[in-house]
């Protein structure tokens, strides 16, 4: 009786841990660009994001920037074959949040309460708030994807690296 009640403790215990591995999605991603031109250096600022998502060929992306402006990237043939874009459920939301440590995070674009790519949050470019249509969960970029409203977990994340020109988000 005993052992079991310590056995129990201890398995709530580890499942209770932060454990940063958990805030990481498994959907699969791996995105690359160069941090220091339009639009994309916009990541380098505090509280700016840009999403990015599949485009509607194999050859291209589509990109909204920190002011709302969305286009169409075509990705050059070369890069398609060496390195193939993935984009996590939903695509991607890349930034410097204002309360986290000073480095580009990357969110995936779909509400992780909803789990669809077709339920992307919408940004609010004047509160780095993001807001599922669907559930109505409301998370904070800039706190690490928190949810501030409604039940969810946080905004799934992925790994990103980073040199002195390009940005690597993969898993």
């Amino acid at each position: 009786m005993k052992i079991t009640r310590i056995i129990l403790i201890l398995i709530t215990a580890m499942l209770a841990s932060c454990n940063d591995e958990s805030q990481y999605s498994f959907y699969r991603v791996n995105f690359l660009f160069d941090k220091s031109i339009y639009p994309y250096i916009q990541v380098n600022s505090y509280g700016e994001f840009i999403c990015v998502k599949r485009g509607s060929t194999a050859g291209q992306y589509q990109l909204t920037d920190a002011t709302g402006n969305r286009q169409t990237i075509n990705i050059p043939e070369i890069q398609l074959q060496t390195n193939p874009f993935h984009y996590g459920l939903g695509g991607l939301i890349i930034g410097t949040p204002m309360n986290c440590d000073g480095n580009i995070w990357a969110y995936d674009w779909a509400c992780p309460t909803c789990d669809k790519e077709r339920h992307r949050v919408e940004i609010d470019n004047t509160t780095d708030h993001a807001k599922c249509p669907n559930c109505a969960a409301v998370f904070d970029l800039n706190s690490g994807g928190i949810a501030i409203e409604g039940k969810s977990r946080p905004l799934w994340h992925y790994r990103v690296y980073t040199n002195d020109q390009n940005v690597i988000i993969q898993n």
